[in-house]
């Protein structure tokens, strides 16, 4: 499940190209002596271009000087046309060199060129009937919508293809910017976190500035929030929170017969083992015995989801005996000087007297009335009681 690929297995993959077989020796020396002249021609097109553009700006200022406008008026007639185009048709050369390339590069590969040669030397080519040819164009645009919606087949694949598509999308925006003056925005993220694909963003002009003037925060910030909301979508509750659902960290009456009894990973064999007789089996080969939420790979974490789910892993009661010799073994290691019980960490300031704190008073008849001493029910007993009746001075005139 680390790819886009493994996460959609209903989906057309598009398989990578397999490499070129290794050149030898000889074959070096003469791709070297093709580059060479290759680069000597470009050098002397560039340079003839150059020469051409010094002679076309020079004619370009005579014109302007000639009939009274600037050479950029010039410029824009000349170079004005439609940045505008339609998707072309599927060509027959283009749909035979397609089926060239299925039947040639079964076992090696072939450049475009010496496929096209092929095909207009290819006899079979050359008096087809109207269907054939109807059958060659509705194979090749078959191909191109299968591979338009299908997956990459791996995370390698999927980050080049992010990377070329975004450069093409950011170079029309800033031509659309240019041509019509619009504002847009561009925000590409990954939508798992197993992808390998850089987030990216990007603003045509100043658009950047709309964040921090409005919101006061970059727009990275931004971009950052987006990636995180991506990757938690679609992800059914959270593989961690899915794992620990499973009775991991407490395990109640169906097993000890006692209750809420947490789970002790650092002192397994003792606090857990020992003392309640009970064993967990079938833990996943190659994945740590940990918390869960310390388990530092989704991959770690889906296997050992899978072994709860499917009762692999599962707690089992040990027998007397069982209990018995689990114990002589622990105190054979701790005789053989293994630590066997990992000790809590102490306080920095154990073995000091702390000060109790007082809780503060309202009022100082609170404040006295905790200064006073309790009277116990002995002291009561032993104190002499009140008369039942008191005689006035009324009474007795």
């Amino acid at each position: 499940m680390s790819s886009w690929a493994a996460r959609n297995p209903t989906r057309a993959i598009i398989r990578p190209r397999t490499p070129p077989p290794r050149l030898t020796d000889a074959q070096k020396a003469s791709r070297k002596i093709k580059r060479d002249q290759k680069i000597e021609r470009t050098k002397r097109l560039h340079d003839a271009v150059a020469g051409y553009l010094d002679a076309q700006k020079t004619q370009i200022e005579a014109l302007a000087l000639a009939h009274h406008v600037t050479p950029k008026q010039i410029n824009d007639i000349i170079s004005n046309h439609t940045h505008y185009r339609t998707s072309r048709k599927s060509q027959l050369i283009h749909a035979l060199i397609h089926a060239k390339a299925k039947e040639m590069n079964a076992g090696s590969r072939y450049s475009m060129a010496e496929l096209r040669e092929m095909v207009i030397t290819d006899p079979e080519t050359k008096d087809l009937t109207r269907e054939q040819k109807e059958a060659y164009i509705a194979a090749l645009e078959e191909h191109r919508e299968r591979k338009g919606v299908s997956v990459r087949a791996n995370n390698q694949a999927a980050a080049r293809d992010v990377v070329a598509t975004t450069d093409r999308i950011v170079k029309e925006l800033d031509d659309l910017r240019v041509r019509t003056g619009v504002y847009g925005m561009l925000f590409v993220v990954r939508g798992h976190i197993n992808d390998t694909i850089q987030s990216t963003m990007h603003g045509t002009d100043n658009s950047e500035d709309f964040w921090e003037d409005v919101y006061e925060h970059p727009m990275a910030d931004f971009l950052r929030q987006y990636e995180q909301w991506a990757c938690t979508q679609d992800q059914s509750n959270n593989d961690i929170a899915c794992t620990r659902c499973f009775n991991l960290t407490s395990f109640t009456v169906s097993v000890t017969g006692k209750k809420d009894i947490m789970m002790n990973y650092s002192n397994y064999e003792t606090a857990i083992v020992e003392t309640y007789g009970v064993r967990l089996v079938g833990w996943p080969q190659g994945v740590n015995f940990t918390s869960p939420s310390n388990i530092g790979t989704v991959g770690d974490i889906r296997r050992l989801r899978d072994a709860l789910k499917a009762r692999m892993c599962y707690w089992t009661t040990l027998s007397p005996a069982e209990v018995k010799a689990h114990t002589a073994e622990l105190d054979a290691r701790r005789s053989a000087g293994e630590v066997v019980r990992k000790l809590r960490k102490k306080r920095s300031d154990a073995g000091v007297a702390r000060k109790r704190k007082v809780p503060p008073t309202t009022n100082k008849e609170n404040a006295r009335s905790l200064k006073r001493t309790k009277v116990t029910s002995a002291q009561l007993r032993d104190a002499p009681k009140s008369a039942e009746f008191v005689e006035s001075s009324n009474e007795d005139e």
